[in-house]
């Protein structure tokens, strides 16, 4: 008798237990099926998101790796908000004149490597005008975004040259910046100058000092003469049309080849 009833509590307790391992077996495929897909779709989500932020900012860090570090955390910034960045280049009749300016080439390469990032506008004078005449008529202001995160500026010297003194130009270029950052207080403002002129004796002096003043006054000078031939060698006549200062295609693509690689960082 007290073998069976022995018998008989060991086969509830078997029970139980059999019972509860069951249940909690089932339990167990069901919350951890639960968590495994959750996982899944969380984890696959999340390495999309973050392979999307990674490679943008990996690509960002890359191509802004050329610019002013104040510049590049901006454009960080500007990337990871989303936000359009708005880029004016203002100068002199020479940045639009061909078909393939260096300017339709820049803005061309620029899409290719940010997409919609930049917003690029262009504002050439319509005709050969010196500084002075800049600042009468209001001519750098024209047809600009209110709000201008940057400013390329090639600031007429090769149209003043001869014409208003260098220290005349170099105020007015000084007004000109002025008068952009009323508009736009945090405007990032670059300098660079017009195109190399073959053989020529003062302009170069002048370029020469327009990117000493560029680095005294805290502006960053766009140096892309290093990418022409030397303007004392013939082989400049090459890079410009004949019979003129304007340069031809290939001194366009050599003038958009040297900025499209300073602001998206390639070699």
């Amino acid at each position: 008798m007290r073998a069976l009833l022995t018998l008989v509590v060991l086969l509830c307790i078997g029970t139980i237990v059999f019972g509860n391992y069951h249940w909690n077996s089932k339990l167990g495929t069901a919350v951890d099926g639960k968590v495994v897909a959750v996982h899944k779709n969380s984890t696959e989500t999340a390495t999309e998101t973050a392979t999307e932020i990674v490679d943008k900012e990996l690509t960002s860090q890359g191509d802004f790796r050329n610019l002013p570090i104040d510049l590049a955390e901006i454009l960080q910034r500007k990337v990871h908000n989303g936000e359009v960045v708005n880029l004016a280049i203002i100068g002199s009749e020479v940045n639009s004149l061909h078909n393939n300016s260096w300017t339709s080439i820049f803005i061309q390469e620029m899409e290719l490597t940010y997409n919609s990032l930049f917003n690029i506008t262009v504002n050439s004078a319509r005709s050969e005008v010196t500084t002075d005449d800049v600042i009468k008529g209001g001519y750098h202001l024209e047809g600009l975004n209110a709000k201008l995160d940057i400013v390329i500026l090639e600031p007429y010297l090769l149209d003043s040259n001869g014409l208003i003194p260098f220290n005349q130009s170099l105020r007015n270029i000084s007004v000109i910046i002025e008068e952009l950052k009323a508009e736009n207080p945090d405007v990032f403002v670059f300098l660079q100058p017009g195109q190399p002129l073959h053989k020529a004796i003062y302009y170069p002096k002048d370029v020469e000092a327009l990117k000493s003043w560029s680095e005294e006054n805290g502006y960053t000078y766009i140096n892309h003469w290093a990418n022409w031939p030397d303007y004392q060698s013939d082989e400049l006549l090459h890079y410009i049309n004949p019979d003129s200062i304007i340069p031809n295609e290939q001194g366009h693509k050599v003038w958009a080849e040297y900025i499209t690689k300073y602001f998206t960082g390639t070699e």
